[in-house]
């Protein structure tokens, strides 16, 4: 029986090799076709020339389907990377739009940042530390002013915590410590009346804050720096102090005083308990 012209010159298909080539791109068939030759010839071994053709063909959709099953995973790969740069992006969106939300003039709007920048926190672990920044920041920065403010007529009203404030102390409260590159740092922040219940600031550095009546009760403050705080009328119920620096710091009244530490006679402030600690304290400024 006289071959076809296609099988004359040596690329007869079979079922499988056709599916396969079809999907291939033309630079794959190229390269594969002469390979199933080499590769049937390999197979065979010399003085088989009968069956080469045969071979050649099944060895050809071996390697059809070897191509495009790396074919397959190429492009697997490359839509897993551009998942993953999306995602990225999408991260980086939020970030930048979460800081920009706390320059609002909106209280609504700063609160809706401080949600968002937790959130991108909990979400990316590397970002953590940034984000824990910037609230920190935020805390020193407009803790200060009075709040509320002044009505026109010139009434004084009892200053409390603003709320876009309490907020971020909140989210930072609760952050995931464990993410921590180094101490929260809410240096000579006014938290007055703050509500710190169960918060968490291990090692926080709150040093030369205020915390007049703040409610602390259940807070971790595992290592923080209280140095020079301000803690009167503080709620101290259950509150770890455990390694907690409090030379200088304003302890309330009616509250016994941690072990190791005392209360200076004369301006009420903590000091190490042992010889000669009265007269250090008494000789330490207030911040």
């Amino acid at each position: 029986m006289m071959r076809s012209a296609a099988s004359q010159r040596g690329i007869r298909w079979t079922p499988g090799g056709i599916a396969a080539a079809g999907r291939a791109p033309a630079v794959t068939r190229v390269l594969l076709v002469p390979a199933g030759g080499w590769l049937a010839r390999h197979d065979l071994g010399p003085g088989r020339e009968p069956r080469l053709e045969t071979a050649r063909d099944a060895a050809r959709g071996r390697l059809l389907a070897l191509g495009a099953g790396l074919l397959a995973a190429g492009a697997l790969a490359f839509t897993a990377r551009n998942i993953a740069l999306s995602r990225q992006g999408r991260l980086t969106g939020r970030y930048a739009k979460a800081v920009e939300q706390l320059g609002s003039a909106e209280l609504d709007v700063r609160i809706g940042g401080i949600h968002a920048l937790e959130r991108v926190a909990r979400d990316t672990p590397g970002d953590h530390p940034a984000v824990m920044e910037m609230l920190a920041a935020f805390i020193r920065e407009h803790s200060r002013p009075q709040w509320p403010p002044s009505d026109p007529g010139g009434q004084v009203r009892e200053r409390s915590l603003r709320p876009d404030v309490q907020a971020a102390m909140t989210a930072v409260g609760r952050r995931l410590a464990e993410r921590d590159t180094g101490p929260v740092d809410l240096a000579r922040a006014d938290l007055t009346g703050a509500d710190l219940a169960g918060a968490d600031l291990a090692g926080a550095d709150l040093g030369g804050a205020r915390l007049t009546g703040a409610d602390l009760s259940g807070a971790d403050l595992t290592g923080a720096s209280l140095a020079d705080t301000d803690l009167t009328g503080a709620d101290l119920t259950g509150t770890d102090l455990t390694r907690a620096e409090l030379t200088g710091a304003l302890w309330p009244l009616g509250w016994p005083v941690p072990a190791g530490w005392t209360r200076h006679t004369g301006c009420g402030q903590l000091i190490p308990a042992g010889a000669g600690a009265e007269k250090t304290a008494a000789n330490q400024p207030r911040g």
